[in-house]
């Protein structure tokens, strides 16, 4: 038999899984193997044959719902002849693993590599986008940003809708958190009670786009009738970059929610002072909403 230890790139349309690491059930030792991303991979690694039953390691833990555009795992591969498993071949037959049972992953690309390289422990950064389209709101009794929605971002965007909102205190807001901060107020309660909560926040970039640089078939996704008696500044677009070597438990989402905030005007750059300040999980401002998981995206992982 040989082992080779295989390192892959990655991409998954997060909608329809509970997470990108493999859970069991609750109340039951049985596994929902394509519930999950790492699951799915795994099945998919059953149909090469191997001596024995792979277990891949994801290198970032994603949640529900949320996408990655390019994210990695490795595995040890256990080929029950001596000859080696070529890396395009297992990229190509795991590809139509996932397009025969209508899997949203696929696998860009597949290498060896050295038994001890550890895809989670070497990574040295990971860089998230969370988008929001925030839509002017048309009149006092609006309840919800509806009135127009692209079919085409339903469940890739987080919808706002508001009068009141500054894209310089956003900014602002974002500069606060860049650096080495305890984010323990910004971390969701996890079992994990002992984890380090002090870590370094590279860069937060928030960058306006218009509706041109938005969309699959633009002007078709924004159709004038939609927004006819809207102006032209309707919906702005905003794509929050993310990068550091690592984050907590939903601390992206709960920092984009924190933004968002800030730039509407529910909490002040005071009140951000005060969570980075005083980190607990007492110190979290309860106007402040995390924000769903289906807007968030996975970009890259460096090495």
């Amino acid at each position: 038999m040989s082992l080779k230890r295989y390192f892959l790139h990655c991409a998954y349309i997060g909608t329809p899984f509970r997470g990108s690491q493999r859970q069991a059930k609750r109340g039951s030792l049985v596994q929902d193997e394509l519930s999950t991303v790492q699951g799915a991979i795994e099945m998919g690694l059953k149909y090469l044959n191997p001596a024995r039953d792979t277990v891949v390691c994801m290198a970032s833990r994603t949640d529900a719902a949320v996408h990655a555009l390019n994210t990695t795992c490795h595995f040890d591969f256990c080929q029950p002849f001596y000859a080696i498993l070529e890396p395009d071949a297992i990229t190509l037959r795991l590809n139509k693993f996932f397009i025969k049972s209508d899997n949203p992953i696929r696998i860009l690309s597949t290498k060896i590599v050295p038994d001890d390289f550890h895809c989670r422990y070497n990574a040295i950064s990971r860089t998230y986008l969370y988008r929001i389209i925030i839509e002017e709101k048309k009149q006092d009794n609006d309840l919800t940003a509806t009135y127009f929605m692209p079919i085409e971002e339903t469940n890739r965007a987080f919808y706002v809708s508001t009068n009141s909102f500054n894209l310089d205190t956003m900014r602002e807001a974002a500069k606060l958190l860049e650096g080495f901060h305890d984010f323990r107020t910004f971390m969701a309660t996890s079992k994990d009670s002992d984890r380090i909560t002090r870590k370094k926040l590279d860069s937060i970039r928030i960058i306006e786009r218009s509706k041109e640089q938005v969309g699959v078939s633009w002007p078709y996704s924004w159709p004038a009738v939609a927004v006819q008696n809207s102006k032209e500044q309707s919906h702005r677009i905003l794509d929050m970059y993310f990068k550091g070597k690592g984050f907590l438990y939903k601390q992206v989402r709960r920092t984009a929610g924190t933004l968002l905030s800030a730039g509407t005007g529910q909490i002040s750059l005071q009140d951000i002072r005060f969570m980075l300040e005083v980190p607990s999980k007492h110190s979290w401002n309860p106007r402040i909403k995390a924000l769903p998981g289906y807007a968030l995206y996975l970009c890259e992982i460096e090495y």
